[in-house]
């Protein structure tokens, strides 16, 4: 997971995720606004995300799917 100075989820657009991914950008667009809704990601400003706390620990194995 890709992370800012201060150690925290780095902010992300989908153009930058879609390059690191090779998945369409309209389709990581799509997919961050669904992640949105399930609080996995936020949004931090018009077209630029990042994940959340909730996001985080689903990542770090502290939250388990079968949680969500």
């Amino acid at each position: 997971m890709a992370r800012d100075t201060r150690g925290n989820p780095s902010v992300q657009s989908p153009r930058t995720i879609s390059k690191n991914t090779g998945h369409d950008r309209k389709y990581v667009g799509q997919r961050c606004r669904h992640l949105v809704d399930h609080d996995l990601v936020e949004k931090v400003d018009t077209g630029f995300y990042r994940l959340s706390n909730r996001g985080c620990a689903l990542m770090d194995g502290s939250l388990r799917p079968e949680d969500l």
